[in-house]
């Protein structure tokens, strides 16, 4: 892990977006982290770590219910085992500002060899819905493969790739007869919902027209970018500088070439979502020594 220098001549007392003093007491629950998965809600974190102390440790979901170890309503963060359930809110500002608080939290812990995976939904692009996709490199919404922000007023581009052996041991530890489609590609973290995707359906009119659209996203598929979401460039780029490996493994809740609407099931967007959270679990499984 690459952790800024500043801190390690300026520790800190408290983490203030976590709403965490950095007593002995509290940092001895984090240490000993392999795997931190974020998702976009505390709801999905809470699910994610009943499913995982079934899988993990053997215990009844219905007899459990996890406890969130901070009391800030920012963000959510579960411990089952060696694993980190975390939620991070929505979009790449939200994203980022977790992604300083836990990996500062798991730094001032003792914690230096970690891996990072986001969990969560998108929109497919070219594929159908349920649609696992384990994204190997982000791209931002003029299609540059690397993420912009700014320190003041000054421009930073930072790249956006994935880790490809994190990827590559994801796949692995899938099963054969697992019921559901998982591909490896490119995804596009845009701005916002509605207007960033040029979705048709959001309060304000889109700026572009449908004829447009469709030649943009005729671009995509020769990049192989296989679904929108609104975090993995905040992601990849974060996770380059401090050298986590990283991916995203997001489901994909409808086809964007065939409209902006989700249509399924309540019942249906449950499965799918099921589907993301469990391949990171087959693959946190693997790990387990």
């Amino acid at each position: 892990m690459n952790i800024n220098p500043w801190l390690k001549n300026n520790p800190e007392q408290y983490l203030y977006l976590l709403q965490l003093e950095l007593t002995t007491q509290n940092l001895a629950m984090f240490t000993n982290i392999k795997q931190v998965i974020m998702q976009g809600s505390s709801s999905r974190a809470a699910t994610l770590a009943r499913k995982l102390a079934g899988a993990l440790l053997n215990i009844d979901q219905q007899f459990f219910e996890p406890v969130n170890l901070v009391t800030t309503s920012n963000f959510a963060v579960y411990r089952i085992g060696n694993v980190l359930s975390v939620s991070h809110g929505m979009g790449n500002v939200t994203i980022d500002a977790l992604l300083h608080e836990i990996t500062k939290l798991l730094y001032y812990a003792g914690n230096l060899n970690l891996e990072y995976i986001r969990v969560g939904t998108s929109g497919g692009i070219g594929v159908e819905p349920g649609t696992v996709i384990i994204t190997q490199n982000a791209f931002m919404p003029n299609l540059a493969p690397y993420y912009t922000t700014y320190e003041l007023d000054q421009q930073i581009d930072l790249p956006t790739h994935m880790d490809s052996s994190l990827v590559n041991r994801i796949i692995a530890a899938q099963p054969a007869e697992l019921e559901f489609p998982i591909l490896v590609g490119n995804s596009i973290a845009a701005d916002d919902f509605y207007l960033g995707q040029c979705r048709y359906d959001g309060a304000m009119t889109t700026r572009k027209d449908e004829k447009w659209r469709t030649k943009f996203f005729a671009q995509l598929d020769k990049l192989n970018i296989k679904n929108f979401e609104m975090e993995s460039s905040s992601l990849a780029a974060f996770c380059n500088q401090a050298s986590i490996p990283a991916t995203m493994i997001a489901v994909t809740l409808l086809n964007r070439l065939k409209g902006d609407q989700v249509v399924s099931s309540a019942t249906q967007l449950a499965e799918f979502s099921d589907r993301s959270q469990q391949v990171a679990i087959n693959y946190i499984l693997s790990q387990q020594s």
